[in-house]
């Protein structure tokens, strides 16, 4: 059921053009950003809070061996604590097999003694099925919304430290699999453990299945992590939330940034998936416009479909968007420009730029990858021309364009698309470390290139 009206807080949509001129003659690039924030959370006692259905999936394959499944398993107590009485919880570890635990065991009683149990149990074993595992943890946690006559959130988070080498490993049928169970309720949050993880596989489940990405490097931070995305679903105002744009006929348009985009009869829709209390995201959307009438209007619309927390109906809010007339060429030449969207735009792009190319020189096409990064920064530049802010960033993108001809280490790729991810959803690094920027990263890596082997 789909419903406009809500007693419930909406979030707040805000579109803006960097320019508001196109050319009659068509053709006329102008870039949309979506601003979108969440709704305010007012505090309240625990007991008035929807209950949690929470599956934890941990990877026991033997990589995770000693302190990294020592640090999983101290992470599980601690989410194990923190769960209220009337929350459920599911344990599943995976290896080259799928192992249920614990199937939503409630917490009060001796919930907390069973399941604390079963996490002692978890020992290492065998690769990596990731998908088994992940599948069967969800398995778990919709066999308990099946059968339950209240309201309750159902979230999946999966730890893992490598790529899935088992079973169902492309990451585009993994998002089909995460974008199906969201959109049954299931939300799906990732945690990549280690240095040398891929971040390909979990960020696509993550982005799909409406969740969120975190990154524990080192060993001490999982438990951190996990108690981090345990606070932020309880902090969480809005579920599946997702941009719905309607377009002109004949408009291309290209999403910068790693949100999934899907085509709809009039236009494209943008998973945003959760959002905690307050929290801001902004999508920025390249558009190429078609020919039209001087004095008309390109016709632009903005919507959000969006869940409160553990609801199943449906809400949609309208945005009003500014007019996109149809103009001269001098006009749209002559025209000023928004600055502060512009810069939205240019430090969007910029994170959009690294994490496709990265993406390329880790699929071994590392030429592809020079030349994506070649051909974006021609534009780039001149996009940027008015922005001084961005004058290093641009030479630090430079840098990279001839860096990323070498294949990169899995430690620096999977910063380099950590830091795009992070960047293009607004968050921060739960790992609270200081933030390094892109030109930093490359920078390490050229150098630990340049070091004689040995040393």
């Amino acid at each position: 059921m789909i419903s406009k009206a809500t007693a419930h807080p909406a979030p707040e949509v805000t579109p803006e053009f960097d320019r508001s001129i196109i050319n009659t003659a068509g053709n006329s690039v102008r870039h949309l950003v979506v601003t979108v924030r969440a709704p305010e959370q007012k505090a309240e006692p625990e007991k008035h809070r929807p209950p949690l259905n929470i599956g934890l999936v941990i990877d026991a394959s033997g990589s995770m061996s000693g302190a990294p499944l020592d640090a999983a398993k101290l992470a599980a107590l601690d989410v194990i604590a923190a769960l209220a009485d009337s929350d459920h919880m599911s344990l599943v570890s995976f290896a080259d097999d799928a192992v249920q635990h614990a199937v939503a065991v409630v917490l009060a009683n001796d919930g907390r003694t069973t399941l604390s149990r079963a996490v002692q149990s978890l020992v290492t074993r065998g690769s990596t099925d990731l998908a088994a595992g992940w599948l069967s943890g969800c398995e778990a946690v919709a066999g308990r919304q099946a059968t339950c006559d209240v309201l309750e959130r159902n979230h999946v988070v999966l730890l893992s430290d490598g790529h899935a080498n088992r079973g169902q490993t492309s990451p585009t049928a993994l998002a089909q699999h995460a974008n199906e169970l969201r959109t049954r309720g299931i939300v799906t949050s990732t945690v990549g453990v280690g240095r040398n993880y891929s971040p390909t596989q979990l960020q696509a489940i993550a982005e799909a299945g409406g969740g969120r990405m975190h990154d524990a490097e080192r060993s001490e931070e999982i438990a951190r992590i996990v108690m981090a995305e345990l606070t932020d679903t309880l902090a969480t105002t809005v579920e599946n939330l997702e941009i719905r744009l309607g377009l002109p006929a004949g408009t291309k348009a290209e999403l910068y940034g790693t949100a999934p985009c899907m085509p709809n009869p009039e236009g494209y829709d943008l998973l945003v998936g959760a959002m905690i209390t307050g929290a801001t995201r902004r999508l920025v959307i390249k558009l190429q416009l078609p020919a039209g009438q001087a004095g008309s209007e390109a016709a632009v619309s903005v919507s959000a479909r969006w869940q409160p927390p553990a609801e199943r109906e449906t809400f949609v809010t309208d945005a009003i968007v500014p007019p996109l007339l149809f103009g001269s060429a001098r006009a749209c030449t002559s025209q000023p420009r928004n600055h502060a969207t512009a810069r939205i735009v240019a430090e969007q792009w910029h994170a959009h730029v690294y994490h496709r190319a990265m993406t390329l020189n880790q699929d071994g096409q590392e030429r592809a990858a020079a030349e994506y990064v070649r051909q974006e920064l021609t534009y780039l530049r001149r996009y940027c021309e008015g922005i001084p802010e961005m004058q290093d960033v641009l030479a630090g993108l430079g840098r990279f364009g001839e860096s990323v001809l070498h294949r990169y280490s899995a430690v620096s790729s999977k910063e380099l698309m950590l830091k795009s991810y992070k960047m293009s959803r607004g968050e921060v690094d739960r790992r609270g470390r200081a933030d390094v920027d892109f030109a930093e990263f490359v920078k390490q890596e050229d150098d630990q290139r340049a070091k004689p082997r040995g040393v």
